[in-house]
């Protein structure tokens, strides 16, 4: 696995800028013994200035500089399935003293060029040079790109919902800096822990590392940091606000919300309707997954910047929306989440034995202890299906059926959630439609299910199963636990908010316009959105911040101004160390399953396991603006015994290519 550069080698213009900024050295331009490329004449004498095409002698980390930076846009990335084939050097390098000939140099020090911002374009007018020194020393180039961030952004922060700067913190951590690297992990997430034990990781899915083998354990490096490093005390904010918030829901939409909006200075009360605050992840999430201690800290943390958290007070049944306006609440955030099962949708759905998978981890979670007995069966294929047949094994039943209608491929569970059901022994049964539950003298006694079989694809390219005729059964069930899919329930919205509900019942609107007396009404997270994860609506909670602080204090962008606040400098890396050749991620064994046992069992990083999985990063995040990468190990032009690469298709060797004229570069 790894990454292949290709080029556009009828119009590449020999600039040198790909091989300048490539920070491991997987690009050479330097200038053979022979006329280059750029000669006007190929029988004539070598040009010494003349350079010759770039290609790829070392192992490229996918950071996409040289795509980005290109001022012509003719290089691409293509991801290889076996090694990457490499081409030996082009020409004599330069490198400088033996003591830092592992160490990055820009290309004016490796092949003798001197790329001033003042020379004359060799172009002359066909070609608007457009060159310009960036602000350190060792950096030649500056983007000729408009309009795009002045550093790019890591996949792994691009596919955060609430941008965590992944790569600094794991590399903070690769550095033994667990302090630094919980700060970066907080800054924009006041559930670090909590992520750190049950994000589904989006930025895993992202990472760059694993074209060449698996992702980095980003969640887990994670989880490590919060565990060993100190966060710092917050700093008061800068001003004291009078424009009091209420927010409807203590989940970690409504919870990320009140920490956003005391970090700015607002005063802010919480209503919570259940009797412990959280949300789904303390009455949804089971404490085998999310250890109970690790929530309350992080409520702690955002109850103890002022925020006024009152539990078992809920819409509708304890207050009013014109109680909130009475008591001089100037907005007020919605963000009551996504807590209503949906039904199975056939016959027998409504007999007692029909439990809403919701229900039942709320149940547990508040320390009911429901007990089951005989078998039981869980319709759905989600992380709710999972956390219900867990709990039920748990929870005194014969056995546990997970019945899931398409295939196991297409379970929107992530994959360890499901290889530990499986470890716990819970049987696992894909493609299977649920037909009708089957009950004798009004007792539940099985669920009725039919075969399905991919008959075709959506044009969005997703499978159509169908039913196969004559392949309805029996599964022997006492209770059947349903997680099917949760949705807001609009019904706690108050008389006179402006809503629009979806086909799958989130809430597409729920806003009013502020009126004298009255105050304006923001909605937000699963509410919103329908069921998501926790990140999601860790997100969703800053953007009702930063409209909020739009709204009350006439900000131009209130996210921005919440980042700025929250933000936790490091200093910029001087060098980076790279280890790019294939290496394994660090494994953790499944966690141990004790009958009756809702302890946490999920083992964690011990200090050398985090520091070598967090060494495996690429630093996507820093390459960019570091001025020294060493490459540690991996292909690359120090190593020999790489794979031969042909010369490109449109020239031949020792032939000058393409004729081009101009003056010194």
């Amino acid at each position: 696995m790894g990454y292949r550069i290709d080029i556009d080698y009828g119009n590449c213009l020999n600039c040198g800028v790909c091989m300048d900024v490539c920070p491991v050295q997987a690009l050479d331009m330097s200038r053979p013994t022979r006329a280059g490329v750029e000669a006007a004449d190929p029988a004539a004498a070598p040009n010494l200035w003349a350079m010759e095409y770039p290609v790829q002698v070392g192992e490229c980390i996918g950071c996409s500089i040289c795509i980005r930076e290109c001022p012509t846009v003719v290089m691409t990335l293509a991801t290889m399935d076996g090694p990457t084939p490499l081409r030996q050097r082009q020409g004599p390098i330069g490198l400088p003293v033996p003591a830092a000939s592992d160490a990055w140099v820009p290309l004016s020090e490796v092949t003798l060029e001197s790329l001033r911002p003042d020379h004359p374009s060799p172009w002359g007018d066909l070609f608007r040079w457009r060159t310009a020194e960036r602000p350190e020393p060792w950096q030649v180039w500056r983007s000729m790109v408009e309009g795009v961030p002045e550093s790019p952004i890591a996949p792994c922060q691009e596919a955060c919902p609430a941008g965590t700067d992944a790569g600094r913190y794991v590399g903070l951590v690769a550095e033994g800096r667990y302090d630094d690297a919980y700060a970066v992990a907080a800054e924009v997430n006041p559930f670090p822990s909590v992520c750190g034990w049950i994000c589904t990781a989006p930025c895993e899915a992202a990472c760059r590392r694993g074209t060449l083998d698996e992702p980095v354990s980003i969640r887990t490096i994670k989880r490590f940091a919060a565990e060993r490093g100190h966060l710092p005390l917050v700093p008061r904010p800068t001003v004291s606000r009078s424009d009091r918030v209420a927010i409807v829901g203590g989940g970690p939409a409504g919870m990320s919300a009140a920490y956003y909006l005391a970090r700015l200075g607002y005063p802010v009360t919480v209503f919570e309707a259940m009797p412990i605050p959280g949300g789904m992840m303390a009455i949804g999430i089971p404490e085998y997954r999310l250890p109970r201690e690790v929530l309350r800290g992080e409520i702690d943390r955002i109850v103890s910047l002022g925020v006024d958290l009152r539990i078992d007070t809920a819409m509708g049944r304890d207050f009013t929306l014109g109680d909130l306006e009475r008591d001089g609440y100037r907005a007020i955030f919605l963000a009551t989440g996504a807590s209503k099962s949906r039904r199975l949708g056939v016959p027998g759905d409504d007999l007692s034995g029909v439990v809403p998978a919701t229900l039942f981890l709320k149940r547990v979670n508040l320390g009911e202890d429901p007990r089951l007995a005989g078998h039981v069966v869980v319709v759905g294929g989600g992380s709710t299906a999972m956390d219900a047949a867990r709990s039920a094994l748990r929870s005194g039943a014969a056995s546990v059926t997970i019945a899931y209608r398409r295939g196991r491929d297409e379970m929107p569970a992530q994959h360890e959630e499901v290889e530990a059901a499986e470890h716990e022994g819970i049987a696992l049964l894909t493609g299977l439609a649920v037909v009708a539950v089957e009950s004798r003298d009004g007792e539940t006694v099985g669920l009725r299910v039919v075969e399905q079989r991919p008959t075709g694809e959506t044009d969005r390219g997703r499978a159509v199963w169908a039913p196969v005729p004559g392949t309805e059964r029996v599964l022997p069930a006492a209770t059947i636990l349903a997680a099917v899919g949760e949705e807001p329930d609009p019904s706690i919205l108050p008389e006179g908010v402006a809503m629009e509900v979806s086909g799958f019942a989130s809430v597409v609107a729920a806003t009013r316009a502020a009126a004298p007396g009255h105050a304006k009404v923001f909605a937000g997270g699963d509410f919103v959105s329908g069921p998501a994860t926790v990140i999601d609506a860790v997100a969703s909670g800053r953007r009702a911040a930063g409209s909020i602080h739009e709204h009350l204090s006439g900000a131009t962008d209130g996210e921005a101004e919440i980042l700025a606040t929250v933000r936790y400098r490091t200093p910029p890396e001087p060098s980076l160390a790279l280890d790019i050749a294939p290496r394994s991620r660090v494994h953790l064994p499944l966690p141990m399953y004790r009958a009756g046992s809702f302890t946490a069992d999920q083992a964690g990083f011990d200090e050398s396991q985090a520091r070598s999985e967090a060494s495996r990063c690429f630093r996507c995040d820093a390459v960019y603006g570091c001025g020294t990468v060493q490459v540690l190990r991996g292909r690359g032009p120090r190593e020999t015994g790489a794979p031969a690469m042909p010369p490109p298709a449109d020239r031949a060797p020792g032939t000058g290519g393409p004729a081009m004229t101009g003056g010194e570069l």
